[in-house]
């Protein structure tokens, strides 16, 4: 019996992922290594959420210009004066 702990022990302070969660700092390191992962996956999915929804501006070809002739004299009236 006394062996079986001693072998689990060694194992678990061998194995890379498992002896950090005994310390402190180990713990830290990991909650820390979870939150920038949410964080940066929820950034990526705003990025594409904004690409998404952001409308692109539709490109015109410019028309020609247009010249407006008139053939007699345009009126103009004056309000206020009869």
């Amino acid at each position: 019996m006394k062996n079986s702990v001693t072998f689990l022990v060694i194992l678990a302070l061998g194995c890379g992922g498992c002896s950090s969660y005994l310390t402190k700092s180990g713990r830290q390191q990991a909650a820390y290594a979870r939150y920038v992962k949410k964080q940066s996956h929820g950034r990526v999915k705003l990025q594409k959420l904004y690409t998404k929804s952001r409308q692109r501006p539709i490109k015109t070809e410019p028309s020609e210009p247009v010249t407006t002739t008139s053939t007699g004299p345009e009126s103009v009236s004056a309000s206020g004066s009869q």
